[in-house]
């Protein structure tokens, strides 16, 4: 599937851009490099993408499983090399589930669904860094 992306730079290292899918995303750098600070980095994107992506695997794929939660939340901790091209090294994903009497095995089956066969951004990551999960239940 091809797409066409444009990015449109607005002033020093910030950039604009309409998506695909028309939505509005703005990129800019921290001060100390000369950005403005007015938008998130695109580190961060790809780690948004990453959640976005597993997340919305994993929430179809428990609908389908007829499992209700109460909250899910994902989090991320992640480890880039300190030498450029500053690659992520580590990254590691919590699944935070939160609702009463919750199948963890309907659980487990959804994330490692989305980590293994779903998740294209968890599929490119896996290329260059050591991804790794796990899920949490809280009460």
């Amino acid at each position: 599937m091809k797409k066409y992306y444009e990015f449109k730079e607005i002033s020093p290292r910030h950039f604009y851009s309409r998506t695909a899918s028309e939505h509005d995303i703005h990129v800019d750098a921290g001060k100390e490099i000369g950005g403005g600070d007015t938008a998130a980095r695109p580190f961060e994107y790809l780690m948004t993408g990453l959640a976005g992506c597993s997340g919305i695997d994993v929430s179809m794929i428990l609908e389908k499983m007829k499992v209700e939660y109460e909250e899910f939340n994902i989090k991320i901790d992640a480890d880039r090399r300190d030498e450029d091209p500053g690659i992520f090294e580590t990254i590691h994903m919590v699944y935070e589930f939160k609702g009463d009497n919750l199948p963890i095995d309907k659980l487990e089956r959804a994330v490692k669904l989305s980590q293994e066969k779903y998740c294209g951004a968890a599929a490119i990551f896996k290329a260059s860094a050591k991804l790794t999960y796990e899920i949490k239940v809280i009460n």
